[in-house]
């Protein structure tokens, strides 16, 4: 019912009456996204706790890659695995080890989770290459994007270039014999915009095995032939060759041995990734607009991997391919304002895999094709009844087809939907009140379905289902004083995850229950701001074979702080500090082998601005704190017995380098 009363208003709705404003002529007021409607529109005007971080922040933290920049974010657990800056753990919103498939990472609107338990690579982009990061925590962005998007989206918005020609040269080095180099070149006119960025790195890592070595490459063109039409292509290629260090059993560490020592001498993945991009907008009909967004990438990872049953060597080469047309339709009158977009999804993502494994002396050859396809239709829309009250709905509907050769059986269909309704109130320019609830959906992914080993798919495991709500407030106390306070919960029917024991994927059984509450602050003046976060999350599952238990790596306490200061004469000062409470190690659904230790962790960045130079020292871990991020329970075979295993996360390092601007306007100082 709920579904069809949604449906039914946002058709009437659609139908309103009113002359045409575009969307770009209406934002008139603060901070603007695309990410939770996909089209522009002010953050103040959207129904849910959303945050912009600018390039700006990017550039004041001492960040090295995305999941750092999102460390220091309100509500974002995120754990470096490797501690080599390119295994990371993200997680909004409690879902602990299966956040992987239940937060959808975007690029300038293009889904990069892959189809299976790898999920989303972190390090596809390079920070310099960033203008903004929307980060949409929630259940809201599974109608407009569908699959993956339980717990939120981020989205990451690369640089067009703007203004007159230049470019930026950077170079830098620091612990662990870290060198990195970046470079890129930027223009822009009436008529065409175009940025292109190369970016190189080396590391050591702060542990035995944990080398790194990536480059990446990539590119923004923007055309404007006419007033009505605008096209546009990206493109961008990663590799990398990262060594894997494994973990640590908590009973050596507490023996004395290193840190820093491996335990999988031999682990590693390559990687080679690309995609191409292209889109049109064309304004039509008294500028109502039409937008059509196509993509493909190639992504070829090889990787050797051991573990206490064995080891598996692979080499899975995936395709993906994309289309999206879509029509935003607005209308304005008198007291009364309606914004739609209707349209539709098309993917179709392609993986041979060829595996050699021995799983506790089974030795298995594989060599398969995984498919899915996947199209849906949706449509959303916003109603404005004066300056201040909106009112807005969305309806997706969805199907994966699953192919395998070989399998038993070749083919699978399923069919999920999704449904949101929405209001939000306008207080002032950054303020709003809101309120919003979602039902959201998560297809199995191919590799939780298909089994290596017999080449049969499981039939039995269902997608699992969400509903969330979500009410808050952000009200701007004074100038430049913004305060905000958000209340969450996500109940999850048949959750899908693995079961440690059986060795298999699974749905829970039972509800899911996630719930908790974000208060946030942050005051800025001209060359002080200051910002500060604390996230409580509570999760249990009820009912099925954990009834009562908490969801495992899920700290129910996290908080975080920033400043950033300028001194004067082209010296700028920051530091951030991120607390992260106790959780319950990966693995552990019993909850009986104990939490794992909070930890809290501080970063500076000094910079000194002088002409066309900036200097830069990156603090990291500033007062040494030794700590684990990423934990599990593991099966230590010398011992015949399941323990605790930790990741050691980096203790203090540096990064200092230098940054020249070619072109443009030198900074007056």
């Amino acid at each position: 019912m709920m579904r069809r009363l949604v449906a039914i208003a946002a058709g009437l709705i659609i139908l309103g009456p009113g002359s045409q404003v575009r969307a770009e002529e209406k934002v008139t007021m603060g901070e603007v996204v695309i990410t939770a409607s996909r089209l522009q529109e002010e953050t103040v005007k959207i129904p849910s706790d959303v945050t912009v971080v600018t390039a700006e922040d990017i550039e004041n933290s001492t960040a090295q890659n995305v999941a750092e920049i999102l460390q220091s974010q309100a509500g974002l657990h995120v754990s470096d695995i490797g501690g080599n800056q390119r295994n990371y753990s993200v997680d909004l919103r409690g879902f602990g080890e299966s956040s992987k498939q239940n937060m959808l990472l975007l690029v300038d609107g293009r889904r990069v989770n892959l189809d299976d338990l790898s999920g989303a690579d972190w390090s596809l982009i390079p920070p310099e290459r960033i203008a903004r990061i929307e980060i949409v925590p929630g259940s809201r962005g599974s109608v407009l994007y569908g699959d993956n998007a339980t717990a939120g989206v981020i989205n990451i918005i690369t640089k067009e270039g703007g203004g007159a020609p230049e470019g930026t040269l950077r170079a830098a080095y620091g612990s662990y014999d870290t060198v990195k180099g970046y470079a890129d070149a930027s223009t822009a006119g009436d008529k065409l915009a175009f940025d292109i960025s190369a970016e190189y790195l080396y590391s050591e890592g702060y542990r035995d095995n944990s080398d790194t070595l990536a480059k990446d490459i990539g590119g923004n063109l923007r055309i404007d032939p006419n007033d009505r039409l605008r096209i546009q292509l990206s493109t961008g290629y990663h590799t990398d060759d990262t060594r894997n260090p494994g973990s640590l059993f908590q009973q050596d560490l507490e023996s004395g041995v290193a840190r820093t020592s491996t335990t999988t001498p031999d682990d590693f993945d390559r990687v080679d990734d690309y995609y191409v991009k292209a889109g049109l907008e064309l304004d039509f009909l008294s500028d109502q607009l039409f937008k059509l967004e196509t993509s493909y990438r190639n992504r070829d990872k090889k990787s050797y991997g051991t573990f206490s049953g064995g080891f598996f060597e692979s080499n899975t080469e995936t395709d993906i391919y994309s289309v999206s047309p879509q029509l935003i339709l607005t209308h304005g009158s008198g007291a009364f304002s309606n914004r739609a977009v209707v349209g539709a999804d098309y993917s179709k993502s392609e993986q041979d895999f060829d595996n050699h494994s021995d799983f506790f002396g089974s030795i298995t050859e594989i060599d398969a094709t995984l498919e899915k396809e996947d199209s849906a239709y949706f449509v959303h829309d916003e109603l404005g009844i004066g300056e201040q009250f909106a009112i807005s709905g969305g309806y997706r509907s969805d199907r994966a087809v699953y192919t395998y050769t070989p399998g038993t059986p070749a083919e699978r269909t399923l069919d999920e939907e999704s449904y949101t309704a929405g209001v939000n109130y306008i207080l002032g320019r950054n303020s709003h009140v809101y309120g919003s609830y979602t039902r959201s959906f998560r297809y199995p992914v191919l590799d939780e379905q298909f089994s290596y080993f017999t080449s049969t798919v499981d039939t039995t495991l269902k997608p699992q289902t969400s509903d969330d709500f979500e009410v808050g407030a952000s009200i701007e106390i004074a100038k430049g004083l913004v305060a905000g306070a958000n209340l969450f919960r996500i109940d999850t029917e048949e959750e899908i995850f693995y079961n440690p024991v059986s060795y298999a994927n699974e749905n829970m059984g039972g509800t899911s229950i996630r719930q908790g509450a974000k208060l946030s602050i942050a005051w800025q003046r001209e060359k002080l701001s200051l910002s500060g976060s604390y996230t409580r999350t509570e999760t249990e599952f009820d009912g099925g074979p954990y009834d009562g238990k908490e969801v495992p790596f899920v700290p129910a306490d996290r908080a975080t702080a920033r400043a950033s200061y300028s001194l004067g004469w082209g010296v700028t000062l920051d530091l951030d500090a991120t607390y992260v409470g106790k959780s319950y190690l990966i693995s552990d659904f019993e909850n009986i082998y104990g939490k794992a230790d909070a930890y809290t962790v501080v970063n500076a960045k000094v910079q000194y601005a002088w002409r066309r130079y900036t200097f830069f020292a990156d603090l990291n871990n500033l007062f040494n704190e030794k700590y684990s991020s990423y934990g599990a329970v593991g099966y230590n075979s010398a011992e015949g017995r399941y323990e605790p295993a930790y990741y050691p996360s980096p203790e203090f390092n540096f990064l200092v380098g230098v940054s020249v601007r070619l072109g443009g306007k030198p900074k007056n100082v």
